[in-house]
């Protein structure tokens, strides 16, 4: 992703940058009007030390409860994640090869 696509896809969105020593450790971008968070984003560098659950946490004080998100199915770590997490999966949609699974937090 270019910074022109994150433009482009982050429209009319709200977005939670987690930083640190002025370094950029992940972002999440929420579409208020429906509660759902688009995009969760850490750097690798950064995976497995709290952002993401940081960033999460964030997203649902924001918009309060219920949350929706959708995750790419294959992503296993991040399915994980969110299970552990206290979030549902609700319907796998998606044709062969793009299916994802979406999640709600309730």
């Amino acid at each position: 992703m270019n910074l022109n696509d994150f433009d482009r896809d982050t429209t009319e969105e709200y977005i939670l940058l987690a930083e640190e020593n002025s370094q950029i450790l992940g972002f999440a971008s929420l579409y208020l009007p429906e509660n759902f968070i688009h995009n969760l984003f850490v750097h690798p560098n950064f995976s497995g030390k709290g952002v993401g659950t940081q960033l999460v946490n964030h997203a649902i004080e924001k918009m309060g409860k219920p949350v929706r998100l959708k995750c790419v199915s294959e992503n296993h770590k991040a399915l994980g994640f969110y299970e552990k997490s206290g979030w549902k999966k609700v319907v796998e949609e998606g044709k062969p090869g793009e299916k994802y699974w979406v999640l709600v937090y309730e």
